[in-house]
């Protein structure tokens, strides 16, 4: 008999140990053991016992001012005696300096959450929280339902393509070797033992023979184009695109959402967004775009996936896509939403370490680089602010620069703010060829392109910060773009530019060239490329769709520079 996973707690208050416990028995004693212990010591040696017997802790709670031993510092050596267990910070209210501990421990992968003390009544406190954690647990680790069943070879590049598309989706699935016994099994059930791989086997009874993604996503009934017209086609369904068939959904208009790949874009990849707003604990990408995408499709926003646009064109007052299958989508008004790809350094090494110790953006709260070094990889205007903004907290910020100067692609201004930091070393004719570490980032090896020298650093956190990619390349000549690819929107449309700007009054907020086409999110020019921006501009853009559509006599007029809704009232004072 396979023992229960086990929650372990541990916290020197053995008044409050023993409560705690008593709680979560109540609660989760009949599929978990719950463990108590009254010192780190002893939960460590504990957990080397459960480690060396082969037996799952799925949860560990400790309290944070324990005498013994920090319980940061607790939670961080649990990590290797257990790395999939979650780790849970126990935190008094009104504990000033939590915060910051809590911070910098999940920014450093010495803990995954936090639970604050006193937690009564539980039924408020507790157990949704412990709840929402062992979910996480029980869905890396515990047994999966099966909505789809895959068998394929491995490793296999094309059954990796499915099983990543099926996880982004977020369809439950299960997968089968075809060299298992099992596999072969499920292969002779359903005719396709001789058949190309991977084959996929729906709930329905629906078999598929390496089915592309526009296939597979076709069979689970996630394409929607019986009607081709619609009144707002957004081409894109990461969190701006979501977020513009949300509102646009719900305002009333016909909308259709166009994705190439699966929904959630960039985003979608993330294993964890910490500082969304209304998720303090943080969530995946793919729970947040399931969310949206499931939101959007409530209030009527029809989806066509794994369909790329080609080409866009103007059709009197209609706007025509059309898709890679050859389908043509005719809309009264498009937003643009398909976002921009973070250009990687290009070694396979660091691939693994994505939100573990490699890092496409430096902005946010910089505190969790007190006491630690940080390396910036960039010579652009991007690198240079990331140096700027890191060093006001890190202990030393290294950028790296592959060109000889630090001018040659940065600003005068930054390159005399850096020089003028003390805790910044800039070293130039430099590359990464390397990255090394266990579950996260610890060193990376560098090579000097002038001398070829070669030396290895340590090296936690890696900011790659070497620009993006817009996926505009389908637009080009359809709307202006800027020598980078991004779109110009609103006052950054050139009236005299190619295409020339058609109408007498100037385009709208978020507006392109092409009257009635917008682009919101990383694939504006402009943009601040944060998921909530994203989102914020996703739903703006909606009343800028909105005045464009209305009919002539509707629509708002500027007064005097005075905004839209106050025309009337101007228009009567004059």
């Amino acid at each position: 008999m396979i023992d229960r996973p086990a929650i372990l707690v541990v916290d020197d208050d053995s008044k409050e140990l023993s409560a705690l416990v008593e709680a979560l028995a109540r609660r989760f004693g009949g599929d978990y053991r719950i463990v108590a212990h009254f010192t780190p010591e002893s939960a460590l040696e504990h957990l080397r016992e459960l480690h060396e017997q082969a037996q799952d802790v799925a949860l560990i709670i400790a309290e944070n001012r324990m005498r013994a031993m920090p319980g940061v510092e607790f939670l961080s050596r649990s990590h290797e005696l257990h790395p999939g267990a979650k780790r849970i910070l126990l935190a008094a209210w009104g504990d000033k300096k939590a915060a910051g501990e809590i911070l910098q421990g999940c920014s450093w992968g010495k803990l995954e959450n936090y639970l604050y003390k006193p937690w009564a009544p539980a039924e408020v406190h507790l157990y949704p929280t412990v709840s929402e954690f062992l979910a996480e647990w029980v869905k890396e680790h515990g047994p999966r339902m099966e909505v789809v069943r895959v068998v394929g070879d491995e490793p296999s590049a094309r059954s990796h393509q499915v099983r990543e598309l099926l996880d982004r989706k977020g369809v439950p699935y299960g997968f089968y070797p075809a060299q298992s016994q099992v596999g072969q099994k499920i292969l002779d059930d359903v005719g396709m033992a001789q058949a190309e791989r991977p084959v996929v086997i729906l709930l329905d009874g629906t078999v598929l023979a390496a089915p592309t993604p526009t296939a597979l996503s076709d069979a689970l009934g996630e394409t929607d184009i019986e009607d081709r017209h619609c009144d707002l086609a957004i081409v894109g369904a990461g969190p701006a695109g979501l977020a513009a068939a949300v509102y646009g959904a719900s305002e009333g208009l016909k909308t259709v959402v166009i994705e190439r790949e699966a929904v959630g874009g960039q985003a979608g990849t993330s294993s964890l967004i910490r500082n969304y707003l209304g998720f303090p604990r943080g969530i995946s990408g793919t729970e947040l775009a399931r969310r949206a995408y499931e939101q959007a499709w409530l209030f009527g926003a029809k989806f066509v996936l794994a369909r790329a646009v080609r080409s866009l064109e103007a059709h009197g007052e209609g706007r025509v896509l059309e898709l890679d299958d050859g389908t043509a989508i005719e809309a009264r008004s498009v937003l643009i939403a398909t976002g921009a790809r973070y250009r990687r350094p290009g070694v396979p090494s660091l691939e693994r370490f994505d939100g573990a110790g490699v890092y496409y953006s430096a902005m946010g709260d910089t505190r969790v680089m007190a006491g630690h070094d940080a390396v910036v990889l960039g010579g652009g205007n991007s690198a240079g602010q990331a140096v700027v903004w890191l060093a006001a907290n890190a202990r030393k910020v290294t950028l790296l620069v592959r060109s000889g100067s630090l001018r040659k692609g940065m600003s005068d201004y930054l390159v005399h703010e850096i020089e003028r930091l003390s805790n910044v070393e800039v070293r130039l004719d430099t590359e990464v060829i390397e990255g090394e570490g266990g579950h996260a980032l610890q060193r990376i090896t560098l090579r000097n392109r002038r001398t070829g020298a070669v030396e290895t650093i340590p090296c936690e956190t890696l900011f790659a910060l070497i620009g993006a990619e817009p996926h505009t390349g389908w637009l080009e000549g359809a709307v202006q773009r800027d020598r980078h690819g991004f779109l110009l929107t609103g006052r950054d449309v050139d009236p005299d530019g190619a295409p020339a700007w058609p109408l007498g009054r100037e385009a709208m907020q978020f507006e392109t060239s092409m009257p009635g086409v917008f682009a919101v999110g990383d694939v504006r020019y402009g943009s601040v490329k944060r998921v909530a921006s994203a989102a914020g501009e996703g739903s703006v853009a909606m009343r800028f769709v909105h005045e464009y559509l209305a009919p002539p006599l509707e629509r708002p007029v500027a007064v005097g520079g005075l905004p839209p809704e106050a025309g009337l009232a101007a228009a009567t004072v004059h």
